[in-house]
């Protein structure tokens, strides 16, 4: 319970920061067009790259697993349309 509990007073606070970084986003802009000062438009772009980065999602774990003393994990790039192959990358 108490995990859904914190859960939700984080998703709550995320809201407000994400609403509170919108309104001084539109605020900043609003300022620069009128031609108050040239640092508004700082202002929002810092703004747009804090929500921009604060809505990007994670990206998708491929492998989480713990590797043994002495094992190896050999990870190898190709093309999605190359056929599969088991031959050995060059030295």
């Amino acid at each position: 319970m108490a995990f859904q509990l914190t859960r939700t007073i984080r998703r709550v606070i995320a809201e407000a920061i994400d609403w509170w970084l919108l309104r001084r986003l539109n605020v900043a802009i609003r300022r620069g067009m009128t031609g108050e000062h040239w640092a508004w438009f700082a202002m929002a772009a810092g703004a747009y790259l804090i929500r921009r980065t604060r809505r990007r999602q994670p990206k998708p774990v491929v492998l989480s697993e713990r590797l043994q003393t002495g094992q190896r994990l050999l990870l190898t790039i190709r093309s999605p349309e190359a056929r599969a192959t088991d031959e050995a990358l060059p030295d």
